[in-house]
Order: structure tokens, then sequence, then C-alpha cells
């Protein structure tokens, strides 16, 4: 089952290591020095929703991530590949190995380094940095990435296609080569921007023209203000102006929690932190250190920016695709296995296709589970719909 998968991007000692073992409990390995992370690692997040096994009173039984008191967590995968720095789009540093990433992923969460302590090549320096200087690099080196990815051979390609009389768009989508990308939606962008519809009269600011639209329609770059514990509030206000959608956290710090709760030294409710008998003074005092700052207004833990990047910037919703309509279940019997996360605006036969291609091209019908009623193919499904689709491939 394909799951939504998040890129984590940013230079060299932005913490991003440190933050993806917060996010996926998965032990990277974590250093104070340019390139900690040498090969792409790879784990799962959670997001929970509530899970409709509460309504017809039997314990579903998850293909993949878990439930418990209709709580649904859901699997997300998160990437953390090699710091990026100025240059990696003509392959400095790790550049070809990260951008190669980038492809891969629905979007990507840009870990900048918020206290601003770290230079734009992740050393350490003595006077703080404009983070706005970093995020800027950042999206630069990505677009410029996309351009010469993009322009790479481009006489030879666009005579070639030119002379199938095919639209740009289907040219571009085997250009391009990006998985989960349809020639409607690229085909919409490109008439949206006004790009030149011979792709033999493009020049080097269409490139850059649609390198940014491509990038922002479909690999939309969300800002992640990493070490916020080391910030200033200075710092956070000149950030959040530039960049009001700008998600702030501590992966140092939620490490620090989660290693807390499991060794006994103190619980979490809500966020709210109690330390425990064996808690010792200094870590009584480093818990209350914690909790102030993850009780900043501005602050998201972990599973919030889950929750607000795939729920709200992706516009993802739970849909869960089952065989009997009416005990919810599969061929063998496993109540609600499977629960997709699917655009908004997916219909019934998008689901189709994305369960199987052979159950997609024999659709026959679909059946919402909860009103026992036919829709159509093209009906728009909603958040927590349960879907049983009849096809002649069954």
């Amino acid at each position: 089952m394909a799951k939504v998968r998040l890129g984590l991007v940013g230079k060299p000692n932005a913490g991003k290591s440190t933050l993806f073992s917060a996010i996926t409990s998965r032990a990277a390995e974590i250093g104070s020095y340019p390139f900690t992370t040498i090969k792409p690692n790879i784990g799962l997040g959670f997001i929970e929703t509530k899970c409709p096994d509460t309504e017809i009173g039997t314990t579903c039984n998850p293909r993949e991530g878990s439930c418990s008191g209709g709580i649904r967590q859901i699997p997300i995968e998160i990437i953390d590949v090699p710091g990026l720095i100025e240059g990696a789009s003509q392959g400095k540093g790790m550049g070809n190995e990260f951008l190669e990433n980038v492809r891969e992923s629905e979007a990507l969460l840009l870990v900048f380094d918020a206290s601003g302590k770290t230079a734009l090549d992740g050393t350490p320096v003595e006077e703080r940095i404009d983070p706005n200087a970093e995020i800027d690099m950042i999206k630069g080196e990505i677009t410029k990435w996309m351009v010469a990815r993009l322009s790479k051979g481009w006489e030879k390609f666009a005579s070639r296609e030119e002379a199938t009389n095919q639209h740009p768009a289907a040219s571009l989508l085997r250009k391009l080569s990006m998985s989960g990308i349809n020639e409607q939606a690229l085909l919409s962008a490109l008439s949206a921007g006004g790009f030149p519809l011979r792709l033999s009269i493009w020049k080097e600011e269409d490139f850059t023209r649609f390198s940014e639209m491509f990038l922002a329609r479909f690999k939309p770059l969300i800002l992640l203000g990493n070490k916020v514990d080391a910030a200033d509030p200075e710092t956070i206000d000149r950030i959040r102006a530039k960049h009001p959608d700008t998600i702030f956290t501590s992966g140092d710090f939620e490490l620090a929690l989660s290693r807390a709760v499991q060794a006994g030294l103190a619980e979490v409710s809500k966020r709210h932190i109690s330390p425990s008998a064996r808690a010792s003074e200094p870590q009584r005092k480093a818990l209350a250190r914690v909790q102030e700052v993850i009780s900043l207004p501005y602050y998201a833990s972990p599973e919030a920016i889950m929750t607000d990047v795939v729920r709200e910037r992706l516009e993802r919703i739970a849909v869960y695709p089952v065989q009997d309509e009416s005990k919810w279940t599969d061929s063998q019997g496993n109540v609600l296995p499977d629960c997709f996360m699917v655009r908004k605006g997916t219909t019934a036969i998008d689901l189709a296709f994305r369960v199987h291609s052979d159950i997609g091209e024999g659709f026959i019908r679909a059946i919402d589970c909860r009103r026992k009623m036919v829709i159509s193919r093209d009906h728009e499904l909603k958040d927590s719909d349960v879907i049983s689709i009849v096809s002649r491939s069954r």
C-alpha cells in the first residue's frame, strides 16, 4: 500500500537527523558535523484519526499501522537525506544523492536552524545569522536542480517531441518522470502559467518559472524551524514576519522527552509533563525547561507536524476500501484492513485504481457502506468513507 512520503531537507547540522529520530523513534546517526547522514534514512511517522470500527462494534485489523480505543495510527513515510549545501544543484557536496530523493517525496519539509547558530555550510558561528538566508539558499538550490533536470538535452528532446504532435503536457510528463503527477494536472498548470506550447522556443526564464510553479504545485515546500529552544524571540519574529506559515519545533527536546518517558522519568498527557519520583533534581529542571519550550504558542510536536502537513497542507483524507459492504471486511475477513490517505477530490474510480489496476479496469460500481447506497464512479469521496468496490476482477 503506497504511503504518503515526506522528505526532510536542509543544510548540514540543521538537526534533521535528530528531528527524524524524534518523529520516527528510529535511532539515526546523530553528530555535530556536516554529512552525518551519508545514506538516506527512511522511517515511519504516524498521524491519528478516529477509526470507523467504533461504529460497528468490531475491532479492526490494520494491515499497516495500529488501532487502539478507536484511534487509528496511520503510517507516513519519512526520508532524511544528506545535508544540502550551496552549489548542490551542480553536484557539490552530497547534492546529487540528496536531490534525487526530492523527486520521490510528495512534500518537502525544509528543516532550518531557527536559532541562526550555524553557517550555510553547517559549521557553528559565533554571531547569529539570519535563518531567512538559509531558507532562501535551500529553496534556490532545489529550484536550480529542477531547472538543470528539465533543460538537460532540451533541444534534442523538444525537436523529437514536437514531431509527435502531442500536447506539451504529455511530453513534459515523460521528461520529468515525477511519480504521482498525472497529465491532466500538468496540463492545467501549463495553461494557468501561460507557458509556450512550442517546446522548442522555451527560454531560460521559462525553465525557471516552470520549475518554481511545478515545485509549488506538486512538491510543496513546508518550512520547519528546528532548534527553537536555542532561538531568541527577535529571530523568531523575523522568520514569522517573512514566512508566517512556518512550523517551529525542537528535535533535541522532543528526543530528550521521548527518552525520559522510556526511562520512566516522566509521563506526558496532552503535552503536560509530569516528572516521576525517580527523576533527580537536575532532571526535573531539564524537564521544566522542555515544558517551557513545548508550551510556546507557535510550537508543534512531531504528531502535530505530521497532521498539519498531511491533513492541511497536502489536503489528504482517510478512506477505507473493503470488499464486504455489511461487515466492512476484505476477502479474508479482516475488518477495515486498509486506510488510504488520498487527495481531496479523489473519486470512486480513482480509489479502485489505487487498490489495484485490475480492479480499476474491471470497475462495475462502488458502494458507500455507511449509507448502503451505490455511488457513481465520479463520486468524490469524503474523509473517513468506507467504500466497497465491485469489479469484474473479483
